[in-house]
């Protein structure tokens, strides 16, 4: 597995505000997605307390950057924001990888 290198990570609110406000998003039943195209690369993770205490956003958050690391060569240049949701614990790796791919797609954010 790879390293998130290639990608600057998110670290202010206001840069996360930007991408909420202006950038297109996709709901799946484990996490939301948003994606605003981009000439950078920039990647932003976040869980809210809603998903439970330290220790389950620690993990949601882990979960969903393993799956964009797998998946991160097939994606086109811009800023991306996984957003865990409540629902993130009880989907397998596998459910949840296949709902960010098909969330992906919708947002016609794949290389051609």
């Amino acid at each position: 597995m790879g390293r998130l290198r290639a990608y600057e990570t998110l670290k202010e609110t206001r840069e996360y505000s930007y991408i909420y406000n202006h950038g297109k998003k996709w709901h799946y039943e484990g996490a939301l997605v948003f994606y605003l195209n981009d000439t950078t690369k920039r990647v932003g993770f976040t869980a809210s307390k809603k998903v439970g205490n330290a220790i389950k956003r620690n993990l949601a958050k882990r979960r969903l950057r393993a799956i964009f690391l797998d998946i991160q060569p097939t994606l086109n240049d811009g800023v991306y924001v996984f957003v865990a949701k409540e629902k993130i614990h009880q989907l397998s790796y596998e459910a949840l990888k296949k709902g960010i791919i098909w969330s992906i797609k919708k947002l016609n954010c794949v290389k051609e």
